[in-house]
């Protein structure tokens, strides 16, 4: 019997989100005030006086060549929703970051690329402290069958 490996892909945390979201997320708290969400899954907890909040939420790598920073930048975009019908568009992407410098994901992502992406919000309510940070957690691998079937291996269940 062929057999191939399972292609599990590694998280990545989301670099720069103090510089994309503000230090104290004034962004996020600016996007919250004028009806907009995360798009995902929430789960949350409340430790001591800090509420956290957890999403799993779709996002979006996108390579940005023309960044004089570092041409091999890849931002990362996080989905958000409209919490009114009457908003549009409905949905939109906000950077939130980028991969890191050294993430060996780079040089995979050559065009739009839809992933998962973990968050992590914190709001402390003894002060107006607030933290966010992300992590990608699904990035598709991109190879072809014959790239994927080359790392097949015969097992014998005899």
């Amino acid at each position: 019997m062929k057999i191939y490996p399972w292609l599990d892909s590694a998280a990545t945390t989301v670099v720069g989100i103090k510089h994309a979201l503000g230090e104290g997320c004034e962004l996020l708290n600016k996007l919250e005030d004028a009806g907009w969400i995360i798009d995902g899954t929430e789960s949350s907890d409340m430790l001591e006086e800090t509420y956290v909040y957890r999403y799993m939420a779709e996002g979006m790598l996108l390579p940005e060549p023309e960044n004089p920073v570092d041409p091999n930048a890849v931002a990362v975009y996080l989905r958000f929703r409209a919490t009114k019908k009457s908003m549009r568009p409905h949905k939109m992407a906000v950077r939130i970051g980028y991969l890191p410098e050294k993430s060996s994901y780079k040089r995979h992502i050559k065009k739009a690329t839809m992933v998962k992406i973990h968050c992590r919000d914190m709001i402390s309510g003894m002060s107006p402290a607030r933290y966010f940070d992300a992590d990608v957690v699904d990035v598709p691998l991109k190879l072809s069958s014959k790239e994927y079937k080359s790392m097949g291996i015969n097992l014998d269940l005899e």
